[in-house]
């Protein structure tokens, strides 16, 4: 568990997984369900939960379900008593099935089906973000059953992925947006941003805030007085390399907010992998070795395709461990890590440090709670990995 009296978030070494897995018999789960595993632990997405909320408890956290949709995963944010973002009628779906409020939830994706809003609608949800004209147009008949954030678009080179790319108005556009959606009886409660993810500095998102507050300020001036700021996730998570800890992200978000606080405007985020990653391990089992120019070549029955599909996906790192060797001091090589597919580009890492495997062996990588079950397929009749609710 991370403590906000750390400096940085460390990449968990052997040890720790090692004293992770102290209180799990994972011979015996791999031996009762096979291999490839994700062995969840709800446990841990309600602690991170948890600290994200005592570190910042001015803003409400709605976690983004597309981060881990797996149903013990989101109980574990229902029983927080905590908020979630949705971002598809399926997302909907899943939160209301475990009795979820729907005023608890708000729904982000900012192009939508009329269909799909139709039906969150119907399942109570009021909140719904867009970033065009165009958009506001699937909310007629609707007007006074929903309210709406106006998504900004605010590039940063310093996320890993670029949220903005996509979505998002150009700030300069606010004010017109704001008097189009009025013009059609619509409600416009707050503004919206995402500074990108896996941020590796609260730099970004400190811009993103100023900038938002003076173009509330704007809006204010025209007579357009909104109540809410979205400051999306970017919450950074250690795969590869530590990462700076959540309090030197919160302390400067905090300091920026307050002024916002003060005069009564409800700041919120959607907080994904900052909540998810740290709750699931991922293992696989090695299938064939091979020695290419040199280097072990070891062949998982997981890849890139399956639940490391966050190395394509996601643009991240994983690191994976030899599970015979976990907490021994023994020096490993750079070997090549590849997936159970015939995709020749189904290659999850060409460093990894290992010891010697065989056939047979189990390698583990912990982080693997965010954008992995979520985002595999079942590419070559594979089929994804078991999750494990321990």
């Amino acid at each position: 568990m991370t403590s906000v009296a750390e400096r940085t978030w460390a990449v968990p070494t052997p040890a720790q997984v090692r004293e992770d897995l102290s209180a799990i018999d994972l011979p015996d789960l791999v031996a009762r369900h096979g291999t490839p595993l994700l062995v969840l632990e709800p446990a841990r997405v309600l602690r991170q939960y948890q600290l994200l909320r005592e570190a910042l408890p001015d803003v409400r956290p709605y976690y983004a379900v597309k981060a881990q949709s797996h149903p013990a995963a989101l109980a574990a944010v229902r029983d927080a008593g905590g908020w979630f973002d949705v971002a598809s009628r399926q997302e909907v779906a899943l939160v209301a099935e475990l009795g979820v409020a729907p005023d608890r939830c708000i729904y982000t994706h900012p192009v939508k089906k009329p269909a799909d809003v139709a039906a969150a609608v119907r399942a109570g949800i009021r909140t719904f973000v867009f970033d065009t004209e165009s958009e506001l147009d699937k909310f007629t008949g609707l007007e006074d059953r929903v309210e709406l954030l106006l998504r900004l678009g605010y590039r940063s080179a310093a996320a890993l992925i670029d949220l903005s790319y996509k979505f998002g108005a150009e700030p300069d556009e606010a004010i017109d947006l704001v008097r189009a959606a009025h013009r059609r009886g619509l409600s416009v409660r707050g503004l919206s941003f995402h500074p990108g993810s896996q941020l590796r500095s609260v730099a970004p998102v400190v811009e993103d805030i100023r900038h938002a507050a003076m173009l509330l300020d704007c809006l204010a001036a025209v007579g357009f007085h909104l109540e809410v700021l979205d400051i999306g996730g970017g919450l950074p998570v250690p795969y590869d390399g530590d990462v700076p800890h959540v309090e030197r992200f919160v302390a400067a978000i905090a300091e920026e907010i307050r002024p916002l606080t003060a005069r009564g405007i409800r700041v919120i985020s959607e907080p994904g992998r900052f909540v998810a990653a740290p709750s699931m391990l991922a293992v696989a089992s090695v299938v064939g070795v091979n020695r290419r120019g040199g280097v072990p070549w070891y062949y998982l029955d997981d890849g890139l395709y399956g639940s490391f599909s966050n190395v394509l996906s996601d643009h991240v790192h994983p690191t994976v461990y030899a599970y015979r060797t976990l907490g021994e001091a023994v020096d490993g090589v750079p070997s090549v890590l590849a997936g159970p597919t015939c995709d020749s580009t189904d290659v999850i890492t060409t460093a990894a440090l290992l010891p010697p495997l065989e056939p047979g062996d189990l390698v583990v990588a912990p982080c693997m709670g965010a954008y992995t079950s979520v985002t595999a397929c079942e590419f070559n009749g594979l089929p994804k990995a078991t999750v494990v609710v321990v």
